[in-house]
Parts: structure tokens; sequence; C-alpha cells
């Protein structure tokens, strides 16, 4: 769920399947504290409500909303709008038919293509934080109905989230990383094309493929000895056993085309985490983006951290009211 003006690594994001910002850490949508959160929002909505989720990545609180309402007579619209493009199919999906669901790709939350004081609430889950707060704020605000509120899930910067991506971040940052890919480009040039077990055997030979094999073993227990479950977690040693286990009888043009892929996942992966990490609010950031919200006509209704049932916290929830 995410805004930001380089978004073309959010869209590939999106467009690998993710529902949530969260990758594999949730499977299907948000659930549990997270989802019994939105269900307080939700449940004041009005009957024929209009509902705006900035920033909705590929859906996940629009359609969390749409099945809140499932066996209900309610009836109302949500519109889900993304700078990055969204990979939801909404014909794919059992959706409850008294809620209209609508997700808009390439809208950018500084500058949203509706009229004022149109939206019962504005909504945003991991979203907001990582565009200019300066303008989106208002523009949120513009579009809201008088009364209406802005309820905001932000990442916290002591989050378990946080946490465990600064780890990741941190590790793939390292220059192992960098000597890792290049000694790899290496032995599958010195590899070559192998087409069978005899080939295999003379590579085995070569003092040189063996000198960079050794290397490249190395270089990954190294990372390993730094942060295990950051080495595991970045996918990393996903992309090296695919060259070499099941890619080994590629064809060499095929292998180089896999590292270069493998190469650029793990630049991208930099780039999402560096911008998840800085996004996150701590306290000072969290005062600053209060502020912005009050000098444009809200009224901070509620503050509060949102904790997981293990007492980890997941984000903060900020809950404004236009006042005019």
């Amino acid at each position: 769920m995410v805004e930001h003006e380089s978004n073309c690594h959010w869209s590939e994001y999106w467009q690998q399947g993710h529902l949530t910002s969260f990758g594999d850490s949730f499977s299907g949508n948000y659930s549990g504290v997270l989802e019994t959160v939105w269900h307080q929002d939700f449940k004041g909505l009005p009957d024929g409500f209009k509902v705006l989720d900035l920033a909705t990545g590929n859906g996940a609180l629009p359609l969390l909303l749409n099945q809140f309402f499932t066996g209900s007579q309610k009836t109302g619209e949500v519109i889900g709008v993304d700078l990055a493009q969204i990979n939801t199919e909404l014909a794919k999906v059992e959706l409850n038919s008294n809620i209209e669901v609508s997700l808009v790709s390439h809208i950018d939350c500084a500058s949203l293509p509706y009229a004022d004081n149109l939206f019962d609430k504005v909504i945003s889950q991991f979203g907001l934080e990582y565009s200019d707060l300066t303008i989106s704020i208002p523009e949120a605000l513009r579009v809201l109905k008088p009364g209406g509120t802005l309820s905001l899930v932000t990442h916290h910067s002591g989050s378990l989230v946080i946490r465990r991506n600064k780890q990741i971040l941190t590790l793939i940052c390292r220059d192992e990383i960098k000597a890792l890919f290049a000694t790899m480009e290496a032995l599958v040039l010195q590899m070559g094309n192998l087409a069978n077990g005899e080939d295999l055997k003379k590579v085995k030979q070569n003092p040189e493929c063996e000198r960079l094999r050794h290397a490249l073993n190395q270089y990954i227990s190294a990372l390993a000895e730094f942060d295990e479950e950051a080495l595991k977690d970045s996918e990393l040693l996903g992309y090296v056993a695919t060259i070499f286990q099941q890619g080994l009888f590629w064809s060499l043009e095929k292998k180089m085309a896999y590292l270069n892929f493998a190469r650029t996942q793990i630049t991208t992966l930099k780039e999402r985490l560096s911008e998840l990490v800085a996004a996150s609010l701590d306290e000072v950031a969290l005062s600053s983006l209060l502020a912005e919200l009050i000098e444009n006509g809200g009224a901070l209704f509620s503050l509060s951290q949102i904790v997981s049932d293990e007492e980890q916290i997941l984000g903060w929830k900020i809950m404004i009211n236009k006042t005019v």
C-alpha cells in the first residue's frame, strides 16, 4: 500500500501477486489485530457510504471492507487508488454485491481526481506516510466531507515489521552481496555450457571453478554468520540454488539472464526496504504529521499503538475528524 514517486519497484512488487505490503508474512488479506482495527472503523459507516483508500496496493482494505458487510443490507462504495500499477482482477474475486469496489492505478495521493467534500471516510494503511505529507494530507482532507474521518494505520519505527526489514536491508547493503554476485557471474562464465555428467566432472576438476566455488561459499558463510535469518528472508539463497542446482544444465545464456534477474531483484528489494524504513514514524515524525493534519482542518480523534496478541508493535492508528 505504497504511494511514492519512484514506484516502478512497487509496481513490480504488486505484480508478484502480494495482497499486503508484508509480502509472505501474511497469506491472504490482513487478519487478527489489524483486521479488528479496521472492523471498528467500518461499523460506523452510514448507508450509501463512499470511502476512499489511498495507496491501496493490491486493494487489501477495499476487499476487507467489502467482506465486512457480507450478509448486511448496507450499501456503499469503496475506491482504492495507488500510484503504482494494481494487479488485482476484481472480476475473479468473490465480492459482496451490496458494496461496490473499484481499484484505480496511477493515481497520486498528492493530486486526487475527486471533488471536494465527496467521501464519508478516507483511509490508508502503510501508505500515506510514503508521500509528501505537506501535500497529501491537505488533499485527503479536501475530498473528505465535513465531519468525516481520515483513518490511518502507519508504520511505527519500533514495529516488528520495521525491525525485521531493517535487518534484511542491513544485510543486502553489505559489500559481500556485490562480491557474491560478481563471483557467481565469474563461475557461471567459467563453467560455460554443461550438457551432461562428463561436463560437470570436468568443471569439478577445473582449479579456477573450484576457487570461485570456494569463494562463493565463503561469502555465503560470512552473510549467514552476520544474520542467518535476514539471509533467508532476502531470498538470496534461493537465487543461488536455482542457478547451481535446478539450472545447472541450463544454457549459458539462460543462466546469465537469470543471474541478471536475481541481481535486479536484490536491487529493487533494497530500494523498497529503504523506502519502508524511511517512511516509518517515530514520535517526532508523528508529531509533525499531526501538526500538518490540524493545520489543514483536522482534529485529532484518537491516537494509539497497534499491538499484536504477542505484544509486538505493528503500527500507529491515527483517526482525524474533518472540522470544516
